[in-house]
């Protein structure tokens, strides 16, 4: 059963990956097709309203020019799109990362350590069976871990998987990756301390920058998190098929 599992989760993670990355590419041709149209279209102008907004905000028309459109485009897919694949495969390698830890804790509850947990009396009152409320301990431990920070998740893993054990660029880099995209949700892009703590020698900009996922640093990045889940759970099905 923990093979078939963990084989699941394998394939599901590149599904999700691919799909990430499939969707910024077939956007960026989007772009790239409706940049070359507007080329072609002679004259006239765009107008942009906010006919259900624009009375409460005093906003006006914004009128723009079709020659002005592929370069708005470009400032829009840097702006939006790269901005929420780099949020999504983060998001993809976070939940896959603790859906493997669920995966050998609902194998072997015994796994968990060996230290007192609390648990409300509610869900051992209403727990239909055993397995619930051993679920229920299960996600309360990775609750845990996903307040530490990405070298704790991994040192974690390590404890368990005794043989795996990530590099330091590949973790530097996994870390810096997250706190890019902590920025964004909890800061507006704009690097603070905290970036730094957790970025370490990794972090890519300053105090009081922006920080950007343009260039190669998505696929870099997508690199990093596809290649890193699946040696781990490559490991794990060599691991418990021997």
């Amino acid at each position: 059963m923990l093979i078939e599992s963990l084989e699941s989760l394998r394939s599901r993670v590149i599904t999700d990956f691919c799909a990430v990355m499939e969707f910024k590419l077939y956007t960026d041709l989007a772009y790239i097709l409706s940049g070359e149209y507007t080329k072609s279209i002679p004259g006239g102008e765009f107008i942009i309203d906010y006919p259900a907004i624009a009375p409460f905000l005093s906003l006006a028309p914004n009128i723009i020019n079709p020659y002005e459109l592929p370069h708005r485009l470009e400032q829009a897919k840097n702006s939006y799109l790269l901005l929420l694949v780099h949020q999504q495969q983060v998001a993809i390698f976070e939940n896959s990362f603790f859906d493997i830890l669920r995966t050998l804790f609902i194998d072997q509850p015994l796994r968990l350590p060996n230290k007192q947990r609390q648990i409300e009396y509610s869900i051992i009152i209403n727990a239909q069976d055993k397995d619930e409320i051993i679920f229920a301990l299960i996600e309360k431990e990775i609750n845990e871990i996903k307040y530490k920070n990405v070298k704790d998740w991994f040192k974690y893993l390590e404890n368990l998987v005794s043989k795996y054990k990530i590099t330091d660029s590949d973790l530097g880099r996994i870390a810096e990756a997250k706190a890019t995209r902590d920025l964004f949700a909890h800061n507006a892009g704009i690097v603070n301390e905290i970036y730094l703590q957790k970025a370490g020698n990794f972090a890519r900009f300053k105090i009081g920058e922006s920080v950007s996922v343009e260039g190669d640093y998505m696929r870099d990045t997508w690199v990093v998190f596809s290649r890193v889940l699946i040696l781990i759970l490559d490991l794990l099905i060599k691991k418990y098929k021997t």
